[in-house]
């Protein structure tokens, strides 16, 4: 006899309920006999991963994916099964590198019929090329099944993850904190630079191009601009330029953007200014790369001697966040968590001193006097810039205009004083100028003068404003008697070569005579001497 024992199709494994066969001869029951037949119902592994997203996903660089996922036992016993990362490939198959976790530490062993939740954390890399990348997760059994022949494994299911990276675009503008400061102290009329760094941050080729933005106080803050431009900064300029060999050894190149005009032909590797529009526009930038550029900023010699901030600004050529597929982090504000990677505010501190003439004059009984004497003349001086200025020169010009002086400065021989002023303090903290009163001693000559005094005749000190630095003393100063002073000054210029020329003929007719007197002395020597020279002669021919 054979004797059939069935499984049910959700048999756990393991050993099943004992199944007892007994024979008995008919008739006689206590002939018998039995056996006892055991089955071992053998331990299937099946498991089932279910996500519970779609698996399909397009993401920019840098973002992150939570896949949550779901593992089922659907075998017919317990298994201690483990999830695992197999692969991250490109479109072509090719092996990429990812930040991918599972978290393969909190998997637990699952009962038949149950089931674990767990997430899966992809972080895409910042720095990816656009384009369809495929991540495959292995779910294995503890043991392999079935337990021999060539198809045994402990895979029982897997999942792709398909993810599509966006062509992304993203600029950023920089500062290297090692090498510059975003805040520097200046004075009108000055040029400043900032070196700088502007990166490609998407994952396509890039244009940009760059702006500057003002702003605009209100209360004890500033608002930028969210228009490009100087504005109200009609004297200042901002220009750019790229700095060549700034990471090498080499000897560094500062190249300034080259003018064109829209329409012409733009220069391959190089930095333009599209002269028509206002506008600089860098050299195509590949993905992930970076230029060392310079901004130079020069600041008008009118400008107010305040705190202020600038804004520079790199613009993708496929626009804002506005338009689609544009620069992800490019919004018009600059407020607060709205100013974007693509935007740099620096500050300027303008500090300048701002001498100023208040006053010079000479009261009406003062303002003439005797030839070789000085008349006192009263200045008053103050400072109304924002620092203190040293050593300041201050002259008296005489018999020039301040229009001349202005234009050319005074004439060396028009100086008649010169003095130093110590020290010009800024006004203390209530606003008001520190004036400081002295008094310069003009030398009197003959006639009338127009007198202008002058401070910092050689411009050592660089200042606000220029245009204050001259003022021309209330009244002309003069000699006691101008007509009759000037009169005699010219006697005296007739009479000094007239007496020169008499001591020269009196010196002459001295001259005259001493000559004369050795010249007949001499003679009256010689003729002795021939005398004496004939007795000799005389003398020898007796003998």
């Amino acid at each position: 006899m054979t004797a059939i024992v069935c499984a049910p199709y959700n048999a756990s494994a393991g050993l099943g309920p004992a199944v007892a066969v007994k024979a008995n001869l008919d008739g006689h029951s206590r002939v018998s006999d039995s056996v006892i037949l055991s089955t071992n119902v053998i331990h299937k592994y099946e498991l089932e991963l279910v996500p519970l997203v779609n698996t399909t996903v397009f993401i920019n660089p840098g973002e992150r994916w939570i896949v949550p996922l779901q593992t089922f036992n659907t075998g017919n016993g317990p298994d201690r099964y483990d999830l695992r990362l197999t692969s991250i490939s490109d479109s072509e198959g090719n092996s990429v590198q990812w930040q991918v976790d599972v978290p393969r530490e909190g998997l637990v062993e699952l009962s038949r019929n149950d089931w674990q939740e767990i997430e899966v954390d992809i972080l895409i890399p910042n720095q990816v090329d656009a384009g369809t990348y495929t991540i495959r997760i292995d779910a294995l059994s503890e043991e392999v099944y079935p337990q021999s022949g060539p198809t045994s494994t402990k895979l029982r299911d897997f999942i792709e993850l398909t993810v599509i990276v966006n062509e992304f675009h993203d600029m950023y503008i920089y500062l290297d904190e090692t090498v510059e400061n975003e805040v520097k102290t200046t004075a009108p009329g000055k040029i400043v630079r900032y070196t700088l760094n502007i990166t490609n941050n998407g994952n396509v080729a890039d244009t940009p191009s760059l702006n500057n933005h003002t702003g605009t106080r209100d209360g004890d803050n500033w608002i930028m601009s969210e228009i490009p431009g100087m504005t109200t900064l009609s004297e200042w300029q901002v220009t750019w330029a790229i700095v060549r060999n700034f990471d090498n050894s080499q000897a560094e190149v500062e190249e300034e953007c080259i003018e064109v005009l829209s329409g012409e032909e733009m220069p391959e590797g190089q930095c333009v200014y599209i002269a028509d529009i206002g506008e600089f526009v860098l050299p195509q930038m590949e993905p992930y790369t970076t230029l060392t550029m310079r901004a130079i900023i020069k600041i008008g010699a009118n400008a107010k001697l305040e705190t202020r901030p600038l804004g520079l600004k790199v613009s993708s050529m496929y626009g804002d966040m506005s338009e689609e597929n544009g620069d992800h982090d490019d919004s018009p504000s600059w407020s607060g968590d709205l100013l974007d990677s693509n935007e740099l505010i620096v500050t300027l501190r303008l500090r300048a001193p701002n001498l100023e003439i208040v006053e010079a004059s000479v009261s009406e009984s003062d303002a003439s006097a005797d030839v070789g004497e000085t008349i006192p003349i009263r200045v008053v001086v103050q400072n109304t810039g924002n620092v203190h200025a040293v050593e300041v020169e201050i002259i008296l010009c005489e018999d020039q205009t301040v229009e001349e002086i202005e234009e050319r400065g005074c004439d060396d021989e028009n100086i008649v004083y010169r003095q130093v002023i110590g020290a010009l303090l800024p006004p203390d903290d209530t606003g008001v100028p520190n004036q400081v009163e002295t008094y310069l001693l003009y030398p009197v000559t003959a006639g009338s003068h127009t007198v202008v005094v002058v401070l910092d005749p050689n411009d050592n000190v660089v200042e606000q404003r220029e245009s204050d630095n001259t003022l021309e003393v209330n009244r002309e100063l003069s000699s006691s008697n101008p007509i009759i002073d000037i009169a005699g000054q010219v006697v005296g210029k007739w009479a000094l070569p007239t007496g020169v020329l008499l001591l020269t003929l009196s010196l002459l007719s001295v001259v005259y005579m001493v000559g004369r007197g050795r010249t007949q002395e001499a003679a009256q020597r010689v003729a002795e001497q021939s005398s004496l020279i004939n007795i000799i002669k005389t003398e020898e021919e007796e003998l």
